[in-house]
C-alpha cells in the first residue's frame, strides 16, 4: 500500500518561466532571540513589565550613529559660543578663570557619563523604557520619581532647547549685518531684523529632518565648516595689531563673588548637551560609547577655546570684547568668517533641536516619518524662536538666564539624582531575585533594610536634638537615594549654584525689557 501515491497528493509546482527580476522577493527571516534576564522585575509595577520572555527583532535594524560621528554630534552641538564669548570672560576672571573652566568642563563630563549610565540600566531594569525613545530624559525620571518629575523635566528641557536655539538665531543675523555693514563702511545698512526672518527660512528645511541619525551628512558638513571658521579666527586673531603689552589686566586675585557666578552661568551655557546626549545615546550603535563621544567632544571644544582664549589675551588684554568679533580688524578672511559662523549656528540649532522636536510629536502621536504635520509642528516651533529673536537686545542677555536658571538643574541636579535612584534599584532587584530564586526569603516588594535599621533610631532619639535631626537628615538623604559621594558633592554644587544663579537674574531679568532691540524700537515708531 505504501507503494501507490495518493490522489489527494498535490503535483509539485512547476518552476516559473518569469524573469528573476519579475519574481516577488522573498525576505529575509526575522531571527526572534528570547531574553530571560528581564522575566521578572518585582519592585516594577504590573504594567511596567512582562512575565514572558522579552523578543528582539533582528531583522530590520535602524540605521545607527558610529563613535566617530557621535563625536562629530558633540562638536557641532557646542557651536562657535565658547571661541567667542570665553576670551573675555577668563581675561574678566584672571588665572582663576582656567581653574573655573576646566572644573565646569569636568563636571560636565561627569554627570554625562552618571546620565548616560542611567539609561543603560533603565534598559536592564525595564525593556520597555526603548518606547519612550522620543523623550528619554523624561522617561528617566518617570521610571525614577514619578510622573510629576517626569512632567517637570520635560518642561526645563523643552525652555533650555528654545533658550539656545534664540540666542543663535541673534548672533547668525548680527554677523550678516556685521558683513554689510563693514563691508560698505558704514553706509549701507541691512537691518537685523531682515537677517533674522532670512536666517529662520534657511533653518527651516533642516529643522524637517528627523533624529540625529538622519543627519549624518549635516553633521559632516557642519564640523568641516568648524575647522575653516577656527583656521580663518586663528589667522586674524595673530594677525590682528597687539593693543598694549601682552596680558595686559589680566588679574592673578581671586573676582569677586558676582563675577565668578555669571562666569558660572555664561559656561553652564556654552558647554551643555544634556538635553540632546540621551537622544544621541539611542541612536548610537554601542550605547556605552556615547561617554566617550561626550568625552572626546567636550576635550577638542574645550582645548580650541582654551588656545584662542590666550591668543587674545596676549593680544588684547583687558580690552577685548565681549563679543571676540568686535575686537578683529577688517579683512576679507574675516568676512568670509562671519558668513561661515552664521551657517554653522543654522546647523547647530537644526541638530540641538531634536530632541524638543522629538518629545513634541510623540505628544502629538506623528510616525517617525517626514509628513505634513511635523513639518507644520516644526515650522511653527521656528517661527515663534525667530519672532522671539527679534525682541531680543543681544544674545549675552540671556545667557545668564538660560545658563544658570534652566540649564544648571538639567546639568548638576537632575543626572546625580537619577543616576543614585536608578542605582539603588537596580541593586534592590538583583537582590530579591536572587533571594527569591533560592527561596531564602518571601518577594516583599516593600523590604528596606536601611529604613527598617532606622526605625528604632528614630523612635529612640529626640526629634529636635542634634542627634536627631541627623538621623532624620540621613533618612532623607537615602529616601533621596543620594549618598554622601561624588554625586552628593555634585548635587550640592548644582543646588547652591542654581539658587544663587536664580536670585541674581531676578535683577538682571530687567536688562532684557531696558535694552530695547532695534526691532522693537522701529515698532514702537510705527
Amino acid at each position: 500500500m505504501f507503494f501507490f501515491r495518493r490522489s489527494s497528493a498535490k503535483p509539485a509546482p512547476r518552476p516559473s518561466r518569469a524573469p528573476s527580476f519579475a519574481l516577488p522577493r522573498r525576505r529575509n527571516p526575522v531571527l526572534l532571540t528570547p531574553s530571560h534576564q528581564h522575566d521578572q522585575l518585582p519592585f516594577l509595577s504590573r504594567s511596567r513589565f512582562s512575565a514572558l520572555p522579552h523578543f528582539r527583532a533582528y531583522g530590520d535594524e535602524p540605521e545607527s550613529l558610529s563613535l566617530f560621528i557621535a563625536i562629530l554630534y558633540v562638536v557641532d552641538l557646542f557651536g562657535i559660543f565658547p571661541f567667542l564669548t570665553l576670551p573675555a570672560l577668563m581675561v574678566r576672571l584672571g588665572y582663576f578663570g582656567v581653574l573655573l573652566v576646566l572644573s565646569i568642563i569636568f563636571l560636565q563630563m561627569y554627570t554625562s557619563f552618571l546620565l548616560s549610565q542611567c539609561w543603560t540600566m533603565a534598559e536592564y531594569l525595564d525593556p520597555s523604557i526603548m518606547q519612550k525613545r522620543n523623550y528619554p530624559y523624561a522617561a528617566l525620571a518617570e521610571l525614577a520619581f514619578g510622573p510629576y518629575v517626569s512632567l517637570l523635566v520635560s518642561v526645563l528641557l523643552d525652555l533650555s532647547i528654545f533658550a539656545l536655539a534664540v540666542p543663535s538665531i541673534v548672533m547668525s543675523a548680527q554677523n550678516l549685518e556685521a558683513v554689510v555693514l563693514r563691508m560698505s563702511a558704514g553706509h549701507y545698512n541691512f537691518s537685523y531684523c531682515y537677517w533674522a526672518i532670512i536666517v529662520g527660512l534657511v533653518i527651516c528645511p533642516l529643522m524637517w529632518l528627523g533624529s540625529p541619525k538622519h543627519m549624518r551628512g549635516l553633521a559632516i558638513i557642519a564640523v568641516c565648516v568648524m575647522i575653516i571658521i577656527v583656521g580663518l579666527l586663528w589667522y586674524c586673531l595673530l594677525g590682528a595689531s597687539a593693543i598694549g603689552t601682552p596680558f595686559q589686566g589680566v588679574s592673578m586675585e581671586l573676582p569677586g563673588f558676582l563675577t565668578i557666578l555669571n562666569g558660572y552661568s555664561i559656561l553652564a551655557f556654552q558647554f551643555d548637551i544634556h538635553p540632546v546626549l540621551l537622544t544621541l545615546q539611542i541612536d548610537m550603535k554601542r550605547k556605552s560609547q556615547v561617554s566617550w563621544a561626550a568625552l572626546v567632544g567636550i576635550a577638542i571644544t574645550c582645548s580650541v577655546a582654551i588656545i584662542g582664549s590666550v591668543i587674545a589675551a596676549y593680544k588684547f588684554g583687558s580690552m577685548v570684547a565681549n563679543n571676540l568679533l568686535k575686537s578683529l580688524p577688517n579683512s576679507v578672511p574675516f568676512y568670509v568668517m562671519l558668513i561661515l559662523m552664521s551657517l554653522q549656528l543654522c546647523f547647530s540649532v537644526t541638530v540641538a533641536s531634536s530632541a524638543m522636536f522629538l518629545q513634541i510629536e510623540n505628544y502629538f502621536k506623528l510616525p517617525e516619518t517626514l509628513c505634513c504635520k511635523r513639518v507644520l509642528i516644526r515650522s511653527c516651533v521656528l517661527a515663534l524662536e525667530v519672532l522671539v529673536a527679534e525682541f531680543v537686545p543681544s544674545f549675552d542677555a540671556l545667557m545668564d538666564v538660560v545658563g544658570g536658571t534652566i540649564t544648571g538643574p538639567l546639568v548638576f541636579i537632575l543626572p546625580p539624582l537619577l543616576y543614585r535612584r536608578i542605582r539603588r534599584m537596580e541593586l534592590v532587584h538583583q537582590r530579591i531575585a536572587a533571594e527569591a530564586s533560592y527561596g531564602s526569603l518571601p518577594l516583599d516588594l516593600n523590604y528596606d533594610p536601611v529604613e527598617l535599621e532606622m526605625e528604632p533610631l528614630l523612635m529612640t532619639t529626640k526629634p529636635h536634638t542634634p542627634r536627631g535631626l541627623w538621623v532624620r537628615l540621613v533618612r532623607l538623604l537615602h529616601r533621596l537615594e543620594c549618598d554622601v559621594s561624588c554625586t552628593m558633592g555634585v548635587l550640592i554644587f548644582g543646588l547652591l549654584a542654581t539658587f544663587l544663579s536664580t536670585y541674581l537674574n531676578l535683577f538682571t531679568l530687567g536688562d532684557l525689557f531696558t535694552n530695547n532691540s532695534p526691532c522693537l524700537g522701529n515698532l514702537s515708531i510705527i
